[in-house]
C-alpha cells in the first residue's frame, strides 16, 4: 500500500522516496493533501519518534525524517492553500512551542490545518517564552493562543504562559488551546487553558466549534 510504504520511507531515512511517494499520491493518485499527512507523513513521524524513545532509532535519523516531512509539506501546501481559495478568514491563531522544547513538526501542521480552513496564523517557532507568547497575542488581537510541548518537563511552561496572560489583563480576549504527546484534555482544564487538540486536524475543528463554525 502506497501509505504504509511512505512510512516505512520514513522511518527508513529515504528522503527521495518520501517525496517521490508523497508526489505520486498527489499528482498521479490524486489524493488529498490532508489523506496523504494524515495516513501517510504523520504515521511515519509517529512510529519514528516512538522507536527513539525506545532507543531503536538515534537523533540522526529524526533529522533525516524531520526534513523529509518539511520537503514534503512544501510539496502539498499549494495544494491545501488551493482548496482555501475564497473561503472567509476565521480569526487569528498566535502558535508556538513552549519554553524550553524545540520540537516542531506537530506544532508546524497544526499551523497549516489551520490556515487552509482560514485561520490566520501567526508561528512564533519552539522554545517561545511566556511574555512573547502574551505580547503577540497582545499585539496581533489573537482569537486563539495554540502551546505545543513534547517534552513532559517543559509543559508546566505552558502554565507559565496563561499566569503571564492574565497578569497583562488579556487571559479573558483569547482562546487557549495546547497539544503535544504527553498533554490531554485534564491537563490544559489544569492549567487553566479552553481547548485541546489530539492532533492537527482536532485542534482545527475544536477552534472552529468555539467559534461556532462548521
Amino acid at each position: 500500500m502506497p501509505y504504509e510504504d511512505m512510512v516505512k520511507a520514513m522511518i527508513d531515512g529515504d528522503s527521495k522516496k518520501v517525496q517521490s511517494l508523497v508526489d505520486k499520491a498527489l499528482n498521479k493518485d490524486k489524493k488529498p493533501p490532508a489523506e496523504i499527512i494524515d495516513k501517510g507523513l504523520v504515521p511515519g513521524i509517529d512510529k519514528l519518534g516512538k522507536m527513539y524513545e525506545a532507543g531503536e532509532k538515534y537523533l540522526v535519523d529524526l533529522i533525516v525524517a524531520s526534513d523529509a516531512f518539511k520537503k514534503s509539506m512544501e510539496m502539498l501546501k499549494p495544494k491545501l492553500m488551493s482548496d482555501k481559495a475564497g473561503r472567509k478568514e476565521l480569526g487569528t491563531v498566535v502558535l508556538g512551542t513552549v519554553e524550553g522544547d524545540i520540537h516542531e513538526i506537530g506544532k508546524k501542521l497544526v499551523g497549516v490545518s489551520m490556515e487552509v480552513q482560514g485561520f490566520r496564523v501567526i508561528d512564533l517557532g519552539p522554545d517561545v517564552t511566556p511574555e512573547t507568547f502574551s505580547s503577540t497575542v497582545k499585539a496581533a488581537g489573537a482569537d486563539f493562543l495554540g502551546m505545543s510541548s513534547l517534552i513532559t518537563t517543559t509543559m508546566i511552561n505552558a502554565k507559565h504562559t496563561v499566569d503571564q496572560l492574565v497578569e497583562d489583563g488579556i487571559r479573558d480576549d483569547v482562546w487557549v488551546m495546547m497539544g503535544g504527546a504527553p498533554v490531554d484534555a485534564d491537563y490544559v482544564k489544569k492549567i487553566g487553558g479552553d481547548l485541546y487538540g489530539k492532533n492537527a486536524f482536532e485542534a482545527t475543528a475544536v477552534a472552529k466549534k468555539a467559534l461556532g463554525v462548521k
